[in-house]
């Protein structure tokens, strides 16, 4: 009996996508519920599992097809065929799955990267690329990547969280190892009109690519209004202190503390915590937070869900957890869409503030700068004090001044008076 692979629901906001890599090809056998394909998203990577074991009898769509839509046929499965194409699979179609396919490409995950070619004949390449010595810690698709190239994880610089080697990590050692094209020799009279700096060209990711047209979208269609304040950072900082020294393995930053802060301000001022409609305001129930996260790959804003509901604890360890699987290239949709408001912290390279383009259909978002010290007036003197700027963006459609205003008093309460975050 066959059984079509057709393209899942991946989320609401997801409505076209890169088949990235089969890991099957046609003459293989896999199970049912075994990763078959991986597509890849505005945002991440997601596997695509098999609806049923058998053969993979036909390839629809072969890799590097952009644009599919939820519904387009992949790929074929016989449950009734071995893996040598003879009707009534048995013992042998597990020993099949291991023998090599005919010439195929195996292509990187990733528009723009290098094409591997394996050649006719050739064994399949391993799982994992070999290595001397300990593996490196790795995705699941950085190994497959790298086992299709050839190359050896212990010599791939990785990037991840305790030098965890991800998908962009692969890619740059593929267009390393990528042979360039001698240069051609311009004559002498283009040599003077050609102007004095070079450049070359990097294909953009399908990341960079969505997050460039929404942006632009955005600061076309939104009519933006900015409001700043300067919050007071010290009594946050001596908490931040205190809390990592009780657990050293606590880790607590300032952003952990200004999305609690956040969520519970968005609390106390509800209409900041809103969407706009066609005609319409939509105000949430909850406060769920994306935080934005700078990846190799682009700009991607996990969300940490309930935030108002959750301690400073639960959303330093989720906060943790999402950034390093985001910049993996490790989330599935559910977690980076649906926030209610976001965030994004440049405090941490030295950016005093930051003008925010609000992520729609939200109505706003935070921009955190640098906390420094700087002299401010008190009890009639000067003193120093730690000052950080906070500088909310948001969609005039949806909310007026007065109401951004009261979002940035609460706001800078919670920060200021940080005992305030364990209600």
């Amino acid at each position: 009996m066959a059984t079509e692979l057709r393209l899942p629901p991946l989320a609401d906001t997801v409505t076209s996508v890169k088949l990235a890599l089969w890991l099957k090809e046609e003459g293989q056998a896999v199970a049912a519920g075994e990763p078959i394909a991986e597509v890849e998203t505005d945002k991440t990577n997601v596997e695509i599992d098999a609806p049923a074991g058998g053969v993979v009898v036909k390839i629809h769509v072969p890799a590097g097809t952009e644009g599919l839509e939820t519904g387009a046929l992949l790929a074929v499965i016989d449950e009734g065929v071995d893996a040598a194409g003879e009707a009534g699979a048995g013992a042998d179609a597990a020993a099949t799955e291991t023998e090599a396919a005919p010439a195929t490409e195996v292509k990187a995950a990733a528009s723009g990267t290098a094409t591997v070619s394996v050649a006719s004949g050739a064994t399949q390449a391993p799982a994992t690329a070999a290595v001397d010595g300990p593996v490196p810690p790795a995705s699941p698709l950085a190994r497959r990547m790298a086992a299709a190239a050839g190359l050896d994880l212990g010599e791939i610089k990785g990037t991840g969280r305790g030098g965890r080697i991800g998908k962009a990590d692969v890619e740059r050692a593929l267009a390393a190892a990528a042979p360039r094209p001698p240069a051609a020799v311009p004559a002498p009279e283009a040599l003077a009109a050609a102007p004095a700096a070079g450049f070359h060209e990097e294909p953009l990711s399908a990341m960079r690519r969505v997050t460039a047209e929404r942006l632009q979208a955005a600061k076309q269609t939104i009519p933006h209004f900015y409001l700043s304040v300067d919050c007071g950072m010290d009594a946050a900082l001596r908490l931040r202190a205190r809390l990592n020294e009780r657990d050293p393995d606590l880790g607590l930053t300032l952003t952990d503390i200004i999305v609690r802060a956040a969520a519970l301000a968005l609390r106390e001022v509800p209409a900041a915590n809103s969407a706009w409609g066609d005609g319409a305001v939509r105000l949430f129930d909850t406060a769920d937070i994306a935080v934005a996260v700078d990846t190799p790959g682009g700009l991607i804003t996990p969300i940490i869900r309930r935030a108002d509901a959750k301690s400073l604890r639960a959303i330093s360890q989720e906060l943790k957890s999402l950034s390093a699987r985001a910049r993996d290239g490790g989330l599935t949709p559910e977690e980076y869409t649906g926030g209610t408001f976001t965030i994004s912290n440049l405090g941490m390279y030295g950016v005093d503030s930051l003008y925010a383009i609000v992520n729609p259909p939200q109505s706003c978002i935070l921009g955190v700068g640098a906390a420094r010290p700087r002299p401010v007036a008190a009890s009639g003197g000067v003193e120093v004090a730690t000052i950080a700027a906070c500088t909310l963006s948001a969609d005039h459609r949806a909310i007026d001044g007065a109401t951004g205003a009261r979002f940035l008093a609460s706001l800078r309460t919670f920060i200021e008076e940080p005992a305030l975050l364990a209600l």
